[in-house]
């Protein structure tokens, strides 16, 4: 799976979610390693490895 791709959501595990004043804020990690953040507009993504960085698509 090429690391801008979403992630299957059931293959997610939400580590934690909160309410902003923007909405809910979600962090969940794949079996993979890979995390995503999501937002009600926004999904960031970082997958394992050497100094990877976040995307925002």
């Amino acid at each position: 799976m090429h690391s801008r791709d979403l992630h299957d959501p059931f293959a997610m595990t939400v580590v934690s979610s909160h309410r902003t004043s923007e909405g809910v804020v979600s962090y969940l990690r794949c079996g993979c390693g890979a995390w995503e953040v999501r937002t009600a507009r926004l999904v960031g993504i970082a997958t394992p490895g050497a100094r990877s960085k976040m995307t925002i698509d």
